[in-house]
């Protein structure tokens, strides 16, 4: 028994002593230098691969962050542009109403108006026929065309009430100036260039060119009267002053009464 430890207890500890042996063989190597420099290049590149992932992901960061205070920029504009949108569309819409009313308002008047300028035109109308017979184709004229500017519908209301106001003002001035022109007048059955003097509304006389006769408006009988030479002279002034051929002055003129016969 003790021989047996004693020879396979050798090769035992022989066999141990051997791989202990190996092991410290092993581990006393060195590496070689070119090993050494290949894991350092490895590594640097590895470190340098590293970093630039990480100035790329930097750069993306800051841009991203660039752009996201841009949109919350853009997104503070739109939020004043769409308040102030709002302001203004609430505000047209109150526009919008008090036009809707104010249209109902003008259509209840121009039913109103209409009727109303009707009346106007025939009023004027029957005033110029039973005037003193001046500018009488001038006038008839104006009336005519304001029966036609009546029935147009391609001229608005406004338009039409202005151009009548202006008839009823134009007849109005009348009455306030002196006028002398220049017209055909029929006398005994002849017709006769005269000139007219129409001294507001109050007297309309007529004189021959040659000076050798003259006459009055007789609104009561609607007719010519001659009258007597003696007023030539004043009515001969009076046309001057009007035609701006004389300075202003008192005019002796006849007006006519009834049972005047010059």
């Amino acid at each position: 028994m003790l021989s047996f430890r004693r020879k396979y207890g050798r090769f035992a500890l022989l066999g141990v002593g051997s791989l202990f042996f190996c092991s410290v063989q092993g581990w006393s190597e060195e590496p070689s230098a070119d090993a050494v420099l290949s894991a350092q290049e490895a590594s640097q590149a590895s470190a340098i691969s590293t970093q630039r992932r990480i100035d790329a992901l930097d750069d993306e960061t800051l841009r991203m962050f660039s752009t996201y205070r841009s949109e919350l920029a853009r997104l503070d504009d739109l939020n004043t542009y769409n308040t102030n949108l709002n302001q203004l569309i609430a505000s047209q819409r109150r526009e919008e109403g008090r036009l809707g009313e104010e249209l109902e308002e003008i259509e209840v008047i121009r039913r109103e108006v209409v009727p109303m300028m009707v009346e106007m035109i025939g009023v004027l109308d029957d005033f110029v026929s039973l005037d003193l017979p001046f500018l009488e184709t001038e006038r008839k004229a104006r009336v005519d065309a304001l029966k036609a500017l009546i029935t147009r519908s391609d001229v608005d209301i406004a338009e039409k009430y202005r151009r009548l106001l202006e008839a009823f003002q134009i007849e109005a001035e009348y009455g306030q100036s002196i006028e002398a022109y220049e017209g055909a007048i029929e006398l005994n059955g002849e017709a006769l260039t005269v000139d007219f003097l129409r001294i507001g509304r109050t007297g309309l006389f007529y004189l021959t060119l040659d000076r050798s006769a003259c006459g009055i408006w007789d609104p009561s009988e609607k007719a010519w009267r001659d009258l007597a030479e003696r007023h030539l002279d004043g009515i001969d002034y009076g046309v001057r002053v009007a035609r701006k051929q004389a300075p202003p002055d008192l005019l002796e003129v006849v007006l006519w009464t009834a049972g005047e016969r010059g």
